[in-house]
């Protein structure tokens, strides 16, 4: 197994959370953070998807309680939290490219200060507020990196982020309703316009959670219209910007 890498050094406490869930649930690390991000989803989804939470923690209550895999799932989200609220860094896309994918498949995420670069570039300075919020869309999103670093700056425009990989398409939401911003993240080739699952995240003092699932045909629309630019062939996500 290739070695673990990390830009973070919060990231490395997570995957010393991640590892023990594995091993108290006898599954792979890739497994266990599968079922971590989905468990997560679901939490902060609650009660909309409260069936899904339980079919998916059921293969880590074995044990005994404080040494089972839910518990250190637990543990994980905690310090997630915690870690995001001092940090703001993407620890989930740090620990999936630095210990899960090892780079697999392609699936190197564009550095933070890559995505900070292209934001400033292209979104105005001055936040407009509700009254002149657009859409930006990642039609490969990743871990979201891209939509974060446009949300730094304007904080109450609508986000898209939508990927072929679910562990990704989790990631971004679960990384975009931490923050409650408001957007849309789909499971579905861009390309093909396939959207096989979507959540929307933010607006929490408006509905009461944090991530809403919502059914493939009330994804938003118009996603083919939009014009893209394209940062180069180093960074695999793309920003698009529409009125």
């Amino acid at each position: 197994m290739a070695k673990e890498s990390f830009r973070y050094d919060e990231t490395k406490h997570l995957l010393g959370l991640m590892d023990t869930t594995a091993r108290r649930s006898h599954m792979s690390r890739a497994q266990a953070f599968d079922d971590t991000l989905h468990m997560i989803v679901c939490t902060l989804g609650r009660p909309i998807m409260e069936d899904e939470y339980m079919q998916t923690v059921q293969r880590h209550a074995e044990g005994r309680k404080g040494k089972r895999g839910c518990d250190s799932i637990a543990e994980f989200f905690g310090h997630l939290v915690h870690a995001m609220t001092d940090s703001n860094h993407d620890l989930l896309g740090d620990l999936f490219e630095g210990s899960i994918t090892h780079g697999q498949n392609g699936q190197f995420l564009t550095p933070d200060s890559i995505c900070e670069l292209l934001a400033r570039t292209n979104l105005p300075e001055e936040p407009t507020g509700i009254e002149g919020r657009r859409t930006v869309n990642d039609p490969c999103c990743g871990s979201g990196r891209m939509l974060l670093a446009a949300a730094e700056i304007q904080p109450n425009w609508h986000f898209i982020g939508q990927d072929v990989d679910l562990a990704c398409v989790r990631m971004t939401a679960i990384n975009l309703a931490l923050r409650n911003r408001y957007g849309h993240v789909i499971w579905g080739n861009s390309l093909g316009v396939e959207q096989r699952l979507v959540y929307e995240t933010g607006r929490v003092q408006v509905w009461g959670n944090a991530i809403r699932k919502l059914e493939p045909e009330q994804a938003p629309e118009s996603l083919s219209e939009l014009t893209t630019l394209d940062v180069g062939p180093e960074a695999k996500s793309q920003l698009r910007l529409f009125e």
